[in-house]
């Protein structure tokens, strides 16, 4: 059984956060991937970082980046920017398209993703 892809989406209170993670899970669930996506506000998130696989930032807090990254670089979690189309228009399938796409590049971390682990099959 495959690991859950751990997804945390950072915006300024976790009020935009929620709602964008919804339609991301939304999109997994109809794609049948094993996601768990959790919506956190920056303030929370500096004082408590979570575990995760990935964490998006979303644009409005862009402007928290390099401070953001300073936590996550200590726990080995890559930090991106959620796409800002995708974000504005809350479409799900979207960032769940970067996010795949994110882990799948490793996105420079070394920290082994156990939810994209490559089965071997025949073809």
């Amino acid at each position: 059984m495959r690991c859950p892809i751990r997804l945390i989406i950072l915006c300024n209170l976790g009020i935009s956060s929620t709602a964008l993670c919804q339609k991301v899970n939304e999109a997994a669930v109809q794609r049948g991937i094993h996601l768990e996506v959790t919506a956190v506000g920056t303030v929370e998130f500096k004082k408590n970082p979570k575990d995760a696989d990935l964490v998006l930032l979303e644009p409005q807090v862009r402007h928290l980046k390099s401070e953001l990254q300073q936590i996550t670089r200590k726990q080995n979690i890559p930090l991106e920017l959620a796409d800002p189309i995708a974000f504005v228009t809350m479409d799900g399938e979207k960032v769940l398209n970067q996010v795949l796409q994110i882990l799948k590049a490793g996105s420079g971390s070394e920290r082994p993703v156990r939810s994209m682990k490559n089965k071997s099959t025949k073809e």
